[in-house]
């Protein structure tokens, strides 16, 4: 099974791994289709929608391309456009099953857009946080520059989709990112890691830029290209240092998990590539591939959507965690065995999450955990690292003090969150990144009204006391009415 290209997202010092992002989910820019794949003579700051077309426009072209470049497309499939879901591949519906194992798509080699990681230029760092070929990715996005000259169907069909994060922050070439940007990923700590990306994106391409007469269109061409790359480059084998490119394998729409999904990736030996059924797909049916078990926030980060209910889940806190050696160490291990004896992967490199909770694990755990680990210090921490597993976990226990201090910081985190956006305020393309802050404000609620439920009635009461939002008062009742109807 290969998987898509890796990109790590995490609250600064922790990462957490994202893989390919190219669903056709979320709106879409409107744009002129004369003028979509040529650098505009004078482009402004509001014409970077020339590199995104409609997500209306059909993939026939490409289809036909792919066949006749030697491409194999199963006669059970069709591209058809899904109602919220944009392009996806369906199966027909006057076709028997496809039988697990068929061959759904296959690309050749020569049609294949690779880069190797040893193979390609020096860059100075990765562009986004935990990147993992980022040599690779800088390859593959100067010749997207250069085939935005002369593009053929495949280029034609790259449409990043502007709900992407990056797009929202992308902004002008002379200036900052927008302020009504910032606002919509405001609270989630996805705004650190997108400006950053932006920054270092900038930064990547500024020596092109001096050479440039009109920089403002060659800036919205390299955040075009760069955001094809986050959402559909794929990382095949996912031990090899190839990033790959492949046209119609990216019109398949996202599973959220991978038993969920109903087709996967092999790498020939010829060096082609296919697509083929992971079990029997029933006509009508969408053939979906997974492209990571991903949380939302990653979901939007490199895909530019959100799932509803993601069986996925777990919110990442924009809180700078431990970077010293000890406590750093402590915190991964800790979370690691918090992880395995819940039964969750415990290898994910992703930092404290804010889960939804359940009758085996509380939401705050990790966070609790995090914030614990947060106020030792080194030596403490080196001392923790000595002792056993069991006694690491009754060391790590949080007293009535800290968990006053993890309400506080809840509630922090939850007033950063902007409050009473309406549907006119928001920013074209950002109604994911609201959704993804109302998902932070329903698990902010939820693990507040946790938190006080550990809280006995007089230390609540004296905490409320030197502090002023009623709501922490009703977090502590409701969590105590509903402590007397369990009982």
């Amino acid at each position: 099974m290969t998987s898509r290209a890796i990109w790590e997202l995490g609250p600064l010092v922790a990462s957490l791994t994202l893989h390919r992002c190219s669903s056709r989910q979320g709106e879409r820019a409107k744009c002129r289709p004369s003028t979509l794949w040529r650098l505009s003579a004078n482009c402004e700051a509001g014409v970077a929608q020339d590199f995104y077309r409609q997500g209306m426009d059909s993939p026939t072209q490409v289809l036909e391309w792919h066949k006749r470049g030697g491409g194999y497309f199963h006669q059970g499939l069709c591209a058809a456009h899904l109602a919220g879901r944009g392009w996806g591949l369906c199966v027909k519906d006057d076709v028997p099953v496809i039988p697990s194992g068929s061959v759904l798509v296959k690309t050749p080699s020569k049609l294949l857009w690779i880069a190797h990681e040893s193979q390609s230029a020096d860059v100075e760092e990765p562009l986004a946080p935990g990147e993992s070929l980022p040599k690779a990715s800088a390859a593959l996005r100067r010749r997207l520059l250069t085939a935005l000259q002369s593009p053929d169907p495949f280029v034609e069909s790259m449409h990043p989709p502007d709900t992407m994060p990056l797009r929202l922050v992308a902004g002008s070439v002379s200036s900052d990112a927008p302020e009504a940007a910032k606002r919509a990923l405001k609270g989630t700590s996805l705004l650190n890691h997108t400006l950053s990306l932006r920054t270092k994106l900038l930064k990547a391409v500024q020596p092109d830029l001096e050479k440039v007469k009109e920089k403002e269109a060659h800036w919205q061409a390299c955040v075009w290209a760069q955001a094809v790359i986050m959402s559909r480059a794929f990382h095949v084998p996912k031990d090899s240092d190839r990033l790959v490119l492949i046209p119609i394998v990216d019109i398949a729409n996202h599973a959220p998990t991978y038993k969920s999904a109903n087709a996967e990736f092999r790498d020939n030996a010829d060096g082609s590539i296919s697509m083929v059924a992971s079990r029997d797909i029933a006509p009508k049916e969408e053939v979906c591939i997974c492209y990571g078990e991903h949380t939302n926030e990653q979901l939007l980060f490199c895909y530019g959507f959100v799932i509803p209910e993601n069986p996925c889940q777990g919110l990442l806190c924009p809180l700078q965690f431990p970077d010293t050696p000890h406590r750093g160490e402590l915190l991964h291990h800790s979370l690691s065995d918090h992880r395995r004896r819940h039964g969750r992967n415990p290898a994910a490199k992703a930092g404290p999450t804010l889960r939804r909770p359940s009758k085996l694990e509380p939401g705050s755990a990790e966070m609790v955990l995090g914030l614990k680990i947060f106020g030792l210090s080194e030596d403490e921490a080196q001392d923790l690292l000595a002792l056993s597993v069991a006694e690491q976990h009754q060391a790590l226990k949080p007293s009535f003090q800290e968990w006053v201090m993890a309400l506080s910081f809840f509630e922090s985190w939850r007033a950063e969150l902007p409050r009473r956006i309406s549907e006119q305020d928001l920013v074209p393309g950002s109604q994911a990144a609201r959704e993804l802050q109302q998902e932070a404000e329903e698990l902010l609620d939820l693990a507040m009204t946790e938190v006080a439920a550990q809280l006995p009635l007089p230390l609540y009461l004296r905490y409320y006391c030197f502090t002023r939002p009623w709501l922490r008062l009703l977090h502590f009742l409701r969590a105590q009415k509903a402590s007397l109807e369990t009982d």
